[in-house]
């Protein structure tokens, strides 16, 4: 993926760039789906020398272009654009008067008509003027309604202070409109000179505002290059005069332009931060190209994965890219991470039918956080072809398909509810990265390590349930854990579960670094059977076998499956002897556990079924495969110590939801709550 030549592909493409200000055209804010919404005139009177607001339009979707809306400039940059959302009144009010003329004067446009408008304001003792950027301000002795009043106005960033007492700017505009119908909603605010001969003309339309913005936001196609030098752009890759870097100190802070265009000492040829030119330099054509595809990927490529912003940007294979194409694809991939399940998406008829027709096309994720004055990438995950994504999800969805008796479904969003992601006090997620490292590699196909998806199962099962028995739950949100409040079984049911669906789907991808699932031949698919005197028990196990060998577990891997079978008939007669809590699982410890401690664990289960009188057929029958799994002492185990606390679990999790042969009715009692559907 080139960032910057896609974007100004996608800003070429669209067709978007109907004018030189389309590209750096916003979209107004708060604005009401039911009820008026209306655009409203701040008037300067020149002629009775005062200063009110009146209704201006009713607000439409070509408003914003219509009254040149370009938002509020960035950061301390001058203040000088004129159209404002109702809530950013306090630029208006404020220093933007002073700031649109000390501009005019820089861009040698002093002696120009709006020029001369504002110093007839300031003749008029409407506004007032300052060498200074930021000074300057509207005389609020000037409002029609205050004046010669005597009273005292003062002014902050979100309200508006008149005598004693505080309005908010939407307050403050009704008093003038005379409205308290809340369903009429005042959303944008032009500012208007009215002159003497009674006509009105609106500011932020006027022709020298107009070429102001276009020279500070190097729209000017005739721009011409410092010391009439010719440069080849590294966009369009075209040698021309008007080739320059300074274009990149104009992109929005916090727009995906600035992810790949800086002027630090990184991007210059000499140490001394020089010649940016001769580098990242692009000509006008271009740089225009990229503002509107920035503003097309800002409106419609971006979405929320994993609880952070990413742009999912289509991207075509042949260089031809198909605009509406692009933008169904994006939705679509947006909705196959949103989804509970994949086959909840590969159900989707128009999705599996958008992926069939469009499959020259590559997909490109950019993950980023921004604080509103930069912006940080936090993975990028690129050239992902439509067939490789369809191929993942519908593995996902064909493994979860077979523990559908034990998992409601699994899905690409459910990978992130499976890893725990701790977060600060501000809710900022401090282990985002190996999420989304996991999602890199299982969609670019790269390698990833048993062991971490060990440890990752592990610790969500620690975590999770250390939170769960908490009072309130105060972290690790991302794995659902508040629905799971008396319900922790179902918790450790799901997390066990969804590992095995992704076990099973890496090593089908063949991303896995040493195989965990081992499946037999047509000719070797023999249960181990157990024939004991009980038919009930005899298909339990024979369920539980079948169970196994669906799954692929090694013989180890068995062993410890049944141990945790005996775990889960332990943690039921701890119930039943009215414990708050199972103290079993707290004999396991989730950090590891070496082979010497799984043995002394299954002495203390032992013991704990013969104190608890549950040394039933059904338990000597899961015993019978414990050891016959487990074999010899003296043997070298093969696991490690996380692999070992995952399959214990595995059988743990096997018989949530499910009644053993040899359960009690005070038993069953007990568990008719928790045998419900968990919410998730």
């Amino acid at each position: 993926m080139n960032l910057p030549q896609l974007t100004a592909y996608i800003g070429d493409s669209a067709g978007d760039n109907q004018n030189v200000f389309s590209s750096i055209i916003q979209q107004v804010r708060g604005v009401q789906s039911d009820g008026e919404n209306y655009v409203i005139a701040l008037v300067f009177d020149l002629k009775t020398e005062e200063i009110y607001f009146k209704l201006q339009a009713q607000f439409s979707s070509n408003s914003a272009k219509e009254y040149n809306y370009f938002g509020n400039n960035k950061a301390a940059s001058s203040q000088y654009y004129l159209s404002r959302e109702t809530g950013s009144l306090y630029y208006l009010l404020g220093s933007i008067w002073n700031d649109l003329y000390l501009m005019l004067k820089r861009y040698d446009m002093e002696n120009s008509d709006l020029a001369s408008l504002i110093v007839k304001m300031k003749d008029s003792k409407l506004v007032s003027l300052s060498p200074q950027i930021g000074n300057g301000k509207v005389n609020f002795d000037k409002f029609s309604l205050f004046k010669d009043k005597g009273l005292t106005l003062s002014l902050d960033k979100k309200k508006i202070k008149i005598k004693d007492r505080e309005y908010s700017f939407d307050a403050f505009v009704r008093m003038f409109l005379n409205d308290d119908n809340k369903n009429n909603k005042y959303v944008l605010v032009v500012p208007a000179v009215r002159f003497e001969n009674n006509e009105e003309e609106i500011l932020s339309v006027h022709p020298d505002y107009l070429e102001l913005v276009r020279r500070a936001n190097k729209l000017d196609n005739n721009i011409k290059a410092r010391k009439g030098i010719e440069r080849v752009c590294y966009i369009c890759g075209e040698k021309k005069a008007d080739v320059l870097s300074e274009y990149t100190t104009k992109f929005e802070r916090t727009g995906i332009n600035k992810m790949f265009t800086t002027t630090t000492i990184n991007t210059s040829p000499f140490f001394n931060k020089s010649n940016y030119d001769d580098v990242y330099s692009m000509c006008t054509g271009c740089y225009q190209k990229l503002l509107a595809g920035e503003k097309i990927i800002s409106r419609q490529y971006r979405s929320k994965i994993a609880g952070e912003n990413v742009f999912i940007i289509p991207e075509g294979l042949l260089g031809f890219f198909d605009y509406n194409h692009a933008y169904k694809l994006k939705g679509s991939v947006d909705l196959a991470f949103k989804s509970n399940s994949a086959e909840e998406w590969l159900r989707d008829i128009e999705a599996a039918a958008l992926f069939d027709d469009i499959n020259l096309y590559s997909l490109n994720f950019i993950f980023y956080r921004t604080d509103g004055n930069s912006v940080t990438v936090l993975e990028v995950i690129e050239d992902i072809p439509t067939i490789r994504f369809q191929k993942v999800i519908k593995t996902l969805g064909d493994n979860a398909a077979i523990l559908n008796n034990h998992l409601k479904g699994m899905s690409l969003g459910q990978i992130y509810r499976a890893v725990p992601v701790r977060t600060n006090k501000s809710g900022e997620q401090l282990d985002i990265g190996r999420v989304l490292s996991l999602y890199k590699t299982i969609l670019s196909g790269g390698q990833i390590n048993t062991e971490v998806l060990f440890g990752y199962a592990d610790e969500a099962l620690d975590k999770g349930l250390r939170q769960i028995n908490k009072q309130k739950i105060d972290n690790y949100h991302n794995m659902g854990l508040q629905y799971y409040l008396g319900y922790e079984d179902f918790f450790i049911k799901r997390i066990v579960m969804s590992y095995l669906v992704l076990f099973r789907t890496c090593q089908q991808l063949c991303i896995l670094n040493q195989p965990v699932c081992f499946f037999k031949g047509k000719g070797e698919k023999e249960l181990d059977t157990i024939d004991t005197a009980s038919k009930k028990v005899n298909l339990s196990i024979e369920d539980m076998e079948r169970f196994l060998e669906n799954q692929g577990f090694s013989i180890e891997a068995k062993a410890l499956y049944f141990l945790g079978v005996l775990i889960n008939r332990v943690a039921i007669a701890q119930l039943q002897k009215e414990h708050k809590t199972k103290p079993i699982l707290k004999k396991i410890q989730f950090q590891g556990m070496k082979d010497k401690d799984v043995h002394r664990l299954y002495e203390e289960v032992i013991e704990k079924l013969r104190q608890y009188g549950k040394f039933t057929l059904f338990a000597e029958a899961v015993m019978n495969r414990f050891h016959y799994y487990y074999g010899t002492l003296d043997r070298t185990w093969p696991l490690s110590e996380r692999a070992n606390v995952f399959y214990i679990m595995s059988g743990y999790a096997y018989m949530v939801g499910k009644k053993a042969p040899d359960i009690t009715a005070e038993e069953e009692e007990i568990l008719e709550s928790s045998i419900e559907e968990s919410k998730l």
